[in-house]
């Protein structure tokens, strides 16, 4: 065909002024898709999208923002790379991010990001696919070496958890463990180790009526003024001001 371009561009324009496309992915329980706007608002989810998020209707969360749905260090991090899409004007594919699940926890998944344009060619938006890190063996396998370490954190950052133990794990000096970690996921051993525990303790301020000093001990923070401390760098907010924007009402 000639002008296949134009052949496809006609049908495109007569298409409903909707993301119709995004149903087919309702079908695709793996992949997570969104659709955000140049502000990074959520504009479309799949179903699977919007079970990780643990909403039930897509009212939920169309117009919010990650910053809506996450502590700042991490809601940072996604809307500066939609930004960076988005100004960039090309694709960004299979990065590794640490994403928070319904019940909390951080899990790995490899996220692939497109830019969105308008009939002028300027980028109005972003749509992108998240998928489990750990269903992918070829890509995962560089990872894989590091499993266990992420598991026994997940499984055990409410104990006292020394990065020279985590090396030993690994078959690896201190030094190494470090910069073999920093390479696979773009910060150390003490920054995922932080991040999993702040990102429980965000959790618990959001769906338990528990003291702050409480959550603190359980989340592996024994001193109640350092997590505050830490918890505040992390979050740009107190413990008690998380809980009064984020607490969901049942």
């Amino acid at each position: 065909m000639e002008d296949w371009q134009a052949f496809r561009q006609e049908f495109v324009e007569r298409l409903a002024p909707d993301v119709q496309l995004a149903t087919l992915f309702d079908f695709l329980p793996e992949l997570y898709l969104y659709v955000k706007n140049h502000r990074s608002q959520f504009i479309r989810v799949n179903q699977a999208h919007l079970r990780l998020r643990g909403f039930s209707h897509e009212s939920e969360i169309i117009g919010k923002t990650d910053f809506d749905l996450h502590p700042r260090y991490l809601a940072e991090q996604y809307v500066n790379e939609d930004r960076r899409v988005m100004q960039a004007g090309r694709p960004l594919p299979n990065q590794v991010w640490l994403v928070p699940g319904q019940a909390g926890a951080l899990h790995w998944y490899l996220s692939s990001k497109i830019p969105l344009f308008d009939r002028e060619g300027n980028a109005v938006g972003i749509a992108g696919v998240l998928r489990d890190l750990r269903k992918f063996e070829t890509v995962y396998r560089p990872y894989q070496a590091m499993d266990e370490i992420l598991k026994f954190v997940l499984d055990h950052y409410a104990e006292r958890i020394d990065i020279p133990d985590l090396a030993e794990m690994a078959h690896l000096s201190v030094s190494q463990f470090d910069r073999r970690f920093k390479a696979l996921f773009q910060m150390t051993p003490q920054q995922y180790l932080l991040r999993v525990r702040i990102n429980a303790a965000s959790h618990a301020l959001t769906s338990t009526d528990d003291t702050v000093a409480a959550i603190a001990q359980r989340c592996g923070f024994y001193d109640q003024s350092y997590f505050t401390k830490r918890f505040r760098r992390e979050t740009g907010m107190t413990p008690l001001a998380y809980r009064r924007r984020y607490a969901r009402s049942d």
